[in-house]
């Protein structure tokens, strides 16, 4: 079988372009750290890599989802600790106001900063978190929960309650609803509200009497937003856990992910300097097949 020049030429130029080929490929991954260049170097590892990218996206919006109900659960916690002290001085002043040895001038004093805690309530009955939306309004977020039009309290939020997602299983709810302030058992019968509350007994101060069953509202009152705050602490505490469940299986999902699509840098420098020395051999053999020509003997 004869075999001419231009093939023996054109079998040295293909051998010297796959060794090209193969060793731009091994610097490029040692330039970019990564294995796997495109998904045919290894296919079975690039799907499981791309699943492992939807987890860590995933995962990264669970801890997103968590941060965001844990400030809004702190702003709600805050709000009700307010309302709590707010209600604690209210206490002492119906005990005052109960008291014989004050008069019409005192009562009257003490029904003005009655008034002013009731206001001060509305105020944090109408806290808004870091979007500009009201935390005890349920889904009508982007309204005033409450006013005192008409002389009484108005509830103009719903019950709901917006949850998101914290794990791959679990969620939790970011807020309650303004209803933790509203219809509780009356000491006189039926029901009441914070407001309510703090608005009659500045009426009966005002009126030089005291307000007994103002002490009783006010322990129901405490004794709910007590709850609440409980309430609160847990399911803090929950994110806080799950948080910590979730930061343990990114470090788990980017372990694995680094196995598949990371480079060997000791075996990639190892490959790369044999593979610079077969291109160089392949070269140097180029050379040699170029003075096969007869012609070069016929000079």
């Amino acid at each position: 079988m004869r075999i001419s020049t231009s093939q023996l030429y054109q079998q040295s130029v293909d051998a010297m372009l796959q060794k090209q080929r193969e060793l731009s490929e091994t610097e490029l991954q040692v330039a970019s750290g990564k294995r796997i260049l495109t998904p045919s170097d290894d296919p079975s590892a690039s799907v499981r890599i791309l699943d492992l990218k939807e987890a860590e996206q995933r995962l990264g919006q669970f801890q997103r989802n968590a941060d965001a109900a844990t400030s809004r659960l702190a702003q709600e916690e805050a709000a009700i600790e307010g309302i709590q002290d707010l209600l604690q001085r209210v206490r002492e002043l119906a005990v005052q106001g109960n008291s014989d040895t004050y008069g019409t001038v005192d009562r009257t004093a003490i029904a003005s900063e009655v008034r002013a805690l009731a206001s001060n309530f509305l105020q944090l009955a109408n806290t808004r978190d870091a979007n500009g939306e009201y935390i005890f309004a349920g889904f009508k977020s982007d309204q005033p929960p409450f006013d005192t039009v008409g002389g009484s309290l108005n509830y103009h939020g719903d019950d709901g309650q917006r949850r998101v997602q914290i794990g791959e299983s679990r969620e939790v709810a970011m807020g309650d609803s303004g209803r933790v302030f509203t219809d509780f058992s009356g000491a006189a019968g039926g029901v009441t509200n914070v407001w309510n509350v703090l608005d009659s007994l500045a009426d009966n101060l005002e009126a030089n009497s005291g307000d007994q069953n103002a002490l009783a509202d006010i322990d129901t009152a405490m004794e709910r937003l007590l709850n609440v705050r409980a309430n609160i602490g847990a399911r803090m505490n929950a994110i806080d856990d799950q948080k910590t469940a979730n930061e343990a299986f990114e470090l788990a999902v980017a372990d694995v992910k680094s196995t598949l699509e990371d480079v060997d840098y000791a075996e990639a420098i190892s490959r790369f300097n044999q593979q610079l020395t077969a291109l160089q051999a392949s070269q140097q053999a180029f050379i040699r097949v170029q003075d096969l020509s007869l012609f070069n003997y016929l000079r």
